[in-house]
């Protein structure tokens, strides 16, 4: 497909539209009419200062018409009617479709606020209560109800702390309590980030909901952002549960490690040599660049606490061990426009995609009106059954299947078109709710309704995309046909292609050329000796075989070989310096030996064969066939042109 997008976008006239201007016909090809404003548009386009290669427009009119009538022809053919055809412009327009369904406002703004969160550091607190992501809504119900009950216990004053250790379902609580110590962005999934930062410092949030259950967060503290460090670090570790043998003995090679430091010891080589942490070790300790929240707490606040460059810790402990830290390198939070590539790339993927598109997708059933129909929802619901989380779900004999279920804009989606899509997409699962279900598969449907019906609204809504698929359909049409009658055609076309040959043997002629010998020599020939045999060459009573015989020292192993030219003027130096006469050249250097040359005999121009200049007559032959063919479709749709609007279109030398 490569080959042919290159082809395509070489041949087509770019951005030609077939909308009728509110101005006069400029020309008619059989019944097809082209305004005045249309051919203007696209010869700008295509003429404008930067163009290699500026026409006058009477000049790139006549490249258009050819253009238009190939296009013509193929459509009356019916080529953009087949099944290739189709899914080929489905292709493309699916791409071509991509950049516009996408909101750059919203992607914009959530750039934007990554960025101004990157700035400040937040320290929280959070209680986790679990929720299955598919459980019912009376059960989320009940769940809500109960992080509200404990919200209500924390802002009647009992110690965050204390409501957390007894009442979250947060594996890590029994160690911090809650605490999570400070965060930044792209630290948490983003809707519980999103509540840290509008919570202000001592205050409690509402319930979070996440794939994870429901959150409430206190804010402890924000401060100025960090930013990143990149150091080295020497690792001794100190399993969980180790006895005080064990402890100090890793002391012991801690303080040794470190004491080698003060001495002068290379830090690199202490970290190959001692860091437990084999994958940096082998990088002499050097760790990837890393912010706020990354690293446990002890030794993030250590990493950020070295003063200057080149500087390095005492051993500091943590939960995994021992630790001596070296600073490498700092660096605070950039500029917006430093910065945003990398938050872009961030923003376009994980929960943060999810939640771009979520809000483009309600942009779009806003602007479009988008209603629902709870109670055939419902109805389809009471027809499913547990068959469906099996994948043997079958709509029933009896189903309702024209009860309008949502609309959208202009377009209606009934019960039975929802119900086609569960039976099509259902598989083997876990059972649960089967209002849940129906809820999850609604979303996943209308969703994939919905960006259908904004990509059919494209065209009509943004017309620069209208005009390119408009130039990949005739694009693609144009490639097609022409590969049919003239391409592929000349190719197979082999008596077609010999007659052509025949009739134009003069336009294709070799010029005066040498028959000529490249002797090249080993160092053990006789060179003298072998330069007197030319004559012999010439005649041709000598080949490869008689000059190894005669002048190899070595039988076993070939001293001179030959290679036989048939070379016009400028094809070779060393031919060239006989200036097209018989005889012998000088001896030249040919890698390791020595080599002359011997023109054999200076043969009369004459006519190439087929097979000699095969790519360039095929290409004239090529180009005769579409010369006859625009003939054929001059006369087919016959072409007249409104010479007084033409006149009206500007050319600037």
């Amino acid at each position: 497909m490569r080959i042919k997008t290159i082809i395509v976008s070489v041949l087509i006239l770019s951005g030609i539209s077939l909308t009728a201007q509110e101005n006069g016909i400029l020309l008619t090809l059989g019944d097809e009419e082209v305004t005045l404003g249309e051919f203007e548009r696209i010869y700008n386009k295509n003429n404008n200062e930067n163009s290699l290669n500026r026409q006058k427009p009477e000049e790139y009119l006549q490249l258009f018409i050819n253009f238009k009538l190939k296009v013509l022809e193929a459509e009356s053919l019916g080529m953009d009617t087949t099944r290739k055809f189709i899914d080929e412009l489905s292709g493309y327009r699916s791409q071509l479709a991509k950049p516009y369904l996408t909101d750059t406002t919203i992607r914009d703004a959530m750039v934007r606020e990554a960025y101004e969160r990157s700035k400040v550091d937040i320290n929280a607190s959070h209680i986790l209560i679990k929720i299955d992501p598919k459980s019912p809504p009376e059960d989320t119900l009940i769940k809500y109800n109960k992080a509200m009950e404990i919200r209500q216990r924390i802002i009647n004053g009992e110690p965050f702390e204390k409501v957390a250790r007894a009442t979250s379902e947060d594996a890590s609580v029994r160690n911090n309590g809650g605490n999570l110590n400070y965060f930044t962005v792209f630290s948490m999934i983003y809707p519980f980030e999103t509540a840290a930062y509008n919570t202000p410092v001592g205050g409690v949030s509402m319930p979070v909901r996440t794939d994870f259950g429901y959150h409430i967060i206190k804010v402890h503290d924000r401060r100025p952002a960090r930013g990143q460090v990149k150091v080295a670090h020497i690792f001794i570790r100190l399993p969980d549960g180790t006895d005080e043998t064990a402890k100090t003995e890793a002391w012991k090679r801690a303080s040794m490690v470190y004491d080698s430091l003060e001495a002068g010891t290379d830090f690199a080589e202490l970290a190959a040599r001692y860091s437990d942490d084999p994958n940096s070790a082998r990088q002499g300790g050097e760790l990837p660049w890393f912010g706020t929240g990354r690293m446990i707490p002890e030794f993030e606040n250590a990493c950020f606490g070295i003063d200057n460059i080149g500087d390095y810790t005492k051993p500091i402990k943590t939960f995994y061990g021992w630790h001596i830290i070296k600073l490498l390198d700092r660096k605070t939070i950039g500029s917006f426009k430093e910065m945003k590539p990398e938050l872009l790339e961030k923003t376009n993927r994980g929960d943060r995609a999810s939640h771009k598109s979520h809000l483009f997708i309600e942009k779009l059933k806003q602007d479009y009106n988008y209603t629902l129909n709870d109670r055939a929802l419902s109805y389809v619901v009471s027809q499913l059954d547990t068959s469906v989380f099996e994948g043997k779900w079958t709509v029933p004999e009896s189903f309702g299947r024209d009860m309008l279920l949502f609309t959208i804009g202009d377009k209606q989606v009934t019960t039975g078109d929802f119900a086609r899509y569960i039976k099509e997409q259902q598989s083997r699962r876990r059972a649960y709710s089967l209002r849940v279900y129906a809820d999850e598969m609604l979303k996943e449907y209308s969703e994939s309704v919905i960006m259908k019906y904004e990509e059919e609204q494209l065209p009509e809504k943004y017309p620069e995309f209208r005009h390119i698929v408009e130039e990949y359909h005739d694009g693609i049409l144009l490639f097609d046909i022409m590969d049919e009658r003239v391409w592929s055609k000349a190719v197979k076309d082999t008596a077609g292609l010999e007659q052509f040959h025949s009739n134009h043997l003069n336009d294709y002629m070799w010029g005066q050329r040498a028959d000529a010998v490249i002797v090249s020599c080993d160092s053990t020939v006789n060179l003298e000796k072998a330069r007197k045999a030319y004559r012999k060459i010439i005649k041709g009573r000598w080949d490869e075989e008689d000059f190894n015989r005669k002048f190899c020292q070595n039988d076993t192993l070939p001293c001179i070989t030959f290679v036989t030219l048939l070379v016009e003027e400028g094809e070779n130096e060393h031919v060239d310096k006989l200036n097209m006469k018989v005889g012998i050249g000088n001896n030249f250097r040919d890698g390791e030996n020595t080599a002359f040359v011997v023109v054999r005999d200076i043969r009369d121009p004459e006519p190439r064969k087929l097979n000699e200049a095969r790519g360039q007559i095929t290409s004239d032959y090529q180009n005769e066939l579409e010369m006859k063919w625009i003939e054929e479709l001059r006369k087919k749709y016959p072409v007249k042109v409104n010479q007084s609007l033409l006149s009206r279109i500007s050319y600037k030398e």
